[in-house]
């Protein structure tokens, strides 16, 4: 029995000394590390960071604290350790690692997009500015172009109106053509986004775009860089690049901020008193006799202006992304959500923007990549200008805010019907019974397929389809119809427009790249084809004379209790491009470098014989600081490369359909043949005569630049000048009425830009605690015409309609520049002849009329309207004839911004300026208000027409007007015509501006051409990020937390609204720079959080 317990023990020891050396040998193949894992610029703990063993299965991630274990074999050597938004690191395994990732924004910083690729910044030759995210202005932003404002050196953004569904004006070193659109071209995440097409969409197409998306914007200014995208780079390419996924845990982003808006500034026009006194003097008496002026002095008026703009608005916004992937898929998926209660009463919109954004490996060979993006906006309200159912912009809404009267008369006068005061209505009256709804929607999608046989060869296939609508819905009641363009007022009408673009887009393209070429040569090679189509299509239906008593929601639910106008609609010719391109970039030692591109584009637009350009660029760049002979100076220049470049591009950015006669509808405010007094419908021409012979108009580019960069590179940036000229102009030429047109396109002219610019940027201060940094950047840009056909043209903005008398403000002619503007210099006003002096102009005769004095040879008066004392004068020839002159040019030769950021601990700031110099505005709302026109005699007037400023004819003492139909009686009264001369003298001295009374039409005068420079600060951020300690039990990795203010300040001498606008080029390109109807800009205070998980 012993001896059987013995060998049993003896057995259970066996095997528990085996166990035992199974242990202790597994013991030995594994061991356990452990590590901190940081971020490298500021130390802070990476939560949720990858660690792997190279070679084998299994890994962890990092806690809270940043710090891992992991058990590893014994034949482990190295770990890769990875974190969203940073470098990969493999490291060789250690006791108590600490491992330090880089900002994969420091990687990337060296990378830029260009045309159908990517390269290294190092190695560009052509003239290219790139924003990063960390870069992009601060704030609501609410539109992409507006990352960028002042930003980049040689662009200039500037907004159409306050208006937030308002578009943008961009320009890229000047305006090359004068007729063909001047805008540059977007390419989204390599596919190019074509302008024109859907009103409102066109205007603003990046609307779609969410701006927390982006990663990047480039500019590409030169031909070397524009010359991949052949027609459509004349005018420069903005290519945006959005956020990508990558590997590594999900990531999801959260944004949400709100702000609060307000008018930044007023129009000032006159009290009631002022107001009341000045209709008295033009004859009005309703508002009572000359002694009952005084009871206006204690009325306190109405400011419609305040009314219609003075509420806070809000806007809130909304964003979410998701992000990450494995080693084969990433993603990147957003919504984001923005409205807005605009500053404008009754206004505001709500959108919407989706993306998705994947990358996908579908072996070792093929790659996938798909883009989908949709933005749905829904609007309520009106802009500015003519919005609605005005005939011009004189009779819009906004435009009565400045115009209308403070207070309502005492009785009404006996005016014309259309001025009646119980039929005009105020803004408040005009808003509150129209009714405008849009709704705008834009899809976009694009499949990229790579394949990559060998290696350093890669062919791609990418397709893209875009549609997009803007349905817009109105109703004006019988308050809104007091002017209507249709007619019918008085009577409520309706209006639905629908307006549609299809377009689609296939690109395929093969790249060779060969780094090694002869050991340090490197050659990369891109051919590719490229064909596009797109139409647009408009409808219009009208109704008016609804009965009197329907509101707005009924005429909404019975739209066919009015009268039907004929259906308008459009059906435009498509416009297809076909294109062959090619780059190649050869590179030697990385110091020389060469481009040369060739792209040849096919364009239905032309004709036959002249429907292809050939667009060829080539460029040079030499690294200078990494010559031998330069060594020396390394300890201070970190980069110094020269660039050369020169090259074409061509612009066919015209309307489609002018090869031949086209037909449409007839418009309801055209004159169609009338039948039974009922208005048919008829096929009509368009308002353009057909032209076969059309072609290219084409942008000769020469670009010297230098890249430089100092103490390795804290102090970095370019120096860039340029040359380009413009040749067969496309040119909308006026033809003879009896054609039955009215105008054609036509190439001939000759346009030139000449400029520099300059961009630095500085690292003053790089601690882990605090940092500063500061940039700037400055474009001066001088636009000239080199030839001409004829000797030039006027060109009319008739940004009022009939307000003004004659246009013909601008004028395009050899020698001049885009933007010249022509009108009148003011010479002071018609003062009376004071014999004790023998000054003066005007001597009174005995029968009431004004005459000139003896020796006086001044035929002002004939610009406006009459001979009267206080009537304005201008500059005359030695005859007396009024002599029209260059008051300026609109366009501005001098752009930039300059600004701060930094950080103090967890504090970070922002402040960023803008500016411009070099350029006049039309005040257009200054003029139309310094004036009577027409038989409407109730105008507010701007406050320069105060009674202590402005030449009047009334006599305090008496009451009696002394300067218009003086009548015998009144003679007699002051003891005869020199009496009455006396007293009009006496009463103005020190009177500094004409009487309005005296003036029943106008002219382009000085008087509102004002300097439109400025310096804005556009923005101030200061924002704080939360130490990691304190959301870590909270599982979120980054929460910061922001506050902005947007447009706080604009230093300028300009009186009206805002300097940076342009309400007039919109409808004729060769008219910039008219500041009118106009809604105002507003001053924006945000606060807003960041969210990481």
């Amino acid at each position: 029995m012993n001896h059987v317990l013995s060998k049993t023990k003896q057995r259970s020891l066996l095997l528990v000394a085996l166990l035992l050396m199974g242990c202790l040998q597994l013991f030995a193949q594994t061991r356990t590390i452990k590590g901190e894992v940081t971020d490298a610029q500021n130390g802070d703990s990476l939560i949720g960071a990858t660690i792997m063993v190279e070679g084998e299965k299994g890994g962890t991630v990092t806690d809270f604290d940043g710090n891992f274990v992991l058990q590893v074999s014994s034949s482990a050597k190295k770990i890769k350790v990875s974190y969203i938004g940073y470098i990969d690191k493999i490291l060789a395994i250690s006791e108590n690692m600490k491992v330090n990732l880089e900002s994969d924004s420091k990687a990337l910083a060296d990378v830029v997009v260009i045309g159908y690729g990517t390269a290294r910044k190092s190695d560009l030759t052509g003239s290219v500015a790139t924003v990063k995210a960390k870069d992009f202005n601060k704030g609501l932003v609410s539109s992409p172009e507006q990352l960028i404002n002042g930003k980049v050196s040689g662009v200039q953004i500037m907004s159409n109106s306050g208006s937030a569904s308002a578009g943008s004006t961009i320009r890229v070193r000047g305006g090359a053509s004068l007729n063909a659109s001047n805008d540059p071209l977007i390419v989204l995440d390599g596919v190019p986004l074509e302008q024109g097409g859907i009103s409102g969409n066109s205007s603003n197409f990046l609307s779609m775009i969410n701006p927390s998306d982006i990663e990047s914007m480039t500019v590409l200014k030169d031909a070397s860089s524009t010359a991949i995208y052949g027609a459509r780079g004349a005018n420069g390419v903005i290519i945006v690049t959005t956020k990508s996924g990558s590997e590594g845990k999900t990531q999801v982003n959260f944004n949400a901020s709100f702000g609060l808006k307000k008018v930044s500034k007023l129009i000032k026009t006159l009290d009631p008193y002022n107001f009341a006194y000045a209709l008295f003097e033009n004859g009005a008496t309703n508002y009572g006799d000359y002694d009952d002026l005084d009871i206006w002095k204690s009325v306190q008026g109405t400011d419609y202006q305040d009314e219609v703009f003075g509420r806070t608005g809000n806007q809130k916004q909304y964003n979410v992304s998701v992000s990450g992937g494995t080693k084969d898929i990433k993603y990147n998926v957003g919504f984001s959500h923005n409205d807005e209660k605009s500053i404008m009463l009754g206004s505001g919109y709500a959108k919407n923007n989706v993306n998705a954004k994947i990358n996908a490996n579908l072996n070792k060979w093929l790659t996938l990549d798909f883009n989908a993006r949709m933005a749905y906006t829904k609007l309520d309200g009106l802009n500015g200008g003519a919005d609605t159912n005005e005939s011009n912009a004189a009779n819009s809404t906004v435009a009565n805010t400045v115009k209308f009267w403070p207070v309502y008369p005492l009785t009404d006068a006996d005016e014309d019907e259309e001025n009646s005061t119980s039929v005009e209505r105020n803004p408040v009256e005009r808003i509150t019974d129209t009714y405008k709804y849009q709704e705008r929607f834009q899809q976009n999608y694009n499949v990229g397929l790579n394949w990559k046989p060998f290696k350093g060869l890669t062919f791609r296939s990418e397709f893209g389809y875009g549609w997009k609508y803007n349905n817009t819905d109105q109703v004006w009641g019988s308050n809104a119809t007091t002017n209507s363009k249709y007619g019918f007022n008085g009577q409520p009408q309706s209006q639905f427009i629908r307006l549609q673009n299809k377009n689609w887009r296939n690109a395929n393209t093969v790249t060779y790249d060969n780094t090694k070429l002869f050991n340090n040569h490197h050659l990369n090679v891109l051919l590719g084809q490229e064909w596009s189509s797109s139409q647009d299509i408009s409808r219009t239906s009208t109704s008016v004379a609804y009965p009197t008593s329907m509101t707005i929601q009924e005429v909404l639910a019975n739209t066919a209790a009015g009268t039907p106008l004929n259906n308008e609609s459009d059906i435009k010719a498509e416009e297809n491009i076909l294109s062959f391109f090619g780059r190649v970039n050869y590179t030697i030692a990385d110091k020389y470098l060469a481009t040369f591109t060739m792209r040849a584009d096919g364009s239905s637009k032309f004709g036959k014989d002249h429907r292809w350009g050939l667009f060829p660029s080539l460029a040079l760049a030499w690294r200078v600081s990494d010559e031998a002979f330069m060594k020396s100076t390394s300890s201070w220049l970190s980069n110094l490369k020269a660039r050369l470049s020169f090259g074409t591009a061509g612009n066919n950015r015209i309307n489609s359909g002018l090869l031949s006669t086209t037909y449409s509808m007839a418009a309801n405010t055209a004159k169609p043949p009338f039948w039974s007094e009922n208005r048919a419908g008829m096929l009509e021409h368009g308002s353009y005569l057909y032209n076969p012979d059309l072609k290219w108009e084409t942008t000769v580019t020469r670009n010297f630049g230098i890249d430089y960069g100092f103490f390795n590179g804290r102090i970095n940036g370019t120096l860039d000048f340029y040359w380009n000229t413009t040749k067969d102009l496309l040119m909308r030429t006026t033809i003879p009425s009896n054609t039955g047109y009215s105008y054609q396109f036509q190439n001939f002219g000759k346009t030139e830009n000449k400029g520099v610019e300059l961009a630095l940027n500085a690292v003053i201060v790089d601690k882990k605690n605090f940092g500063l940094n500061f940039n700037f950047n400055v474009s001066y840009n001088k636009n000239s015409i080199k030839d001409l056909a004829g000797e030039g043209s006027w060109q009319s903005s008739n940004w009022s309609g009939s307000t003004i008398s004659k246009y013909e403000d601008f004028r395009i002619e050899k020698g001049g520049r885009l933007g010249e503007l022509w009108g009148y210099k003011t010479n002071g006003f018609y003062t009376v002849y004071d014999a004790a002096t023998g000054t003066g102009d005007l001597v009174l005769l005995g029968t009431g009329k004004w005459a000139l004095a003896d020796g006086v040879k001044d035929n002002s008066s004939s610009l406006f309207g009459g001979l009267y004392p206080g009537s304005p004068k201008v500059e005359c020839d030695e005859d007396g004839k009024p002599l029209k002159q260059r008051l300026g040019n609109t366009v501005p030769t001098t752009t930039g911004g300059f600004g701060f950021d930094g950080h103090v601990g967890n504090f970070d700031f922002n402040v960023f300026f803008n500016y411009s110099l070099g350029n006049k505005i039309v005040n257009g709302t200054k003029l139309a208000n310094s004036f009577y026109s027409g038989s409407n005699k109730k105008y507010n007037l701007v406050d320069d027409f105060r009674l202590e400023n402005r030449y009047t004819w009334i006599d305090p003492a008496t009451g009696l007007n002394l300067g218009k139909s003086v009548s015998p009686t009144i003679i007699a009264q002051y003891g005869g015509t020199e009496g009455v001369m006396n007293k009009l003298n006496e009463l103005n001295q020190g009177k500094s501006i004409w009487n309005p009374a005296a003036v029943s039409q106008m002219v382009i005068l000085d008087y509102a051409v004002e300097d439109a420079s400025f310096l804005r600060l556009q923005n101030v951020t200061v924002g704080y990020t939360f130490p990691k300690k304190w959301i870590a039990p909270l599982h979120i990795s980054n929460v910061r937390i922001y506050f902005t203010g947007y447009n706080l300040l604009c230093i300028t001498g300009y009186k009206g609204y805002d300097p940076e606008v342009d309400t007039s080029s919109k409808n004729n390109p060769m008219c910039p720079g008219i500041d009118y109807a106009a809604y105002p800009k507003s001053r924006t205070f945000v606060g807003g959080i960041n969210v990481t998980f």
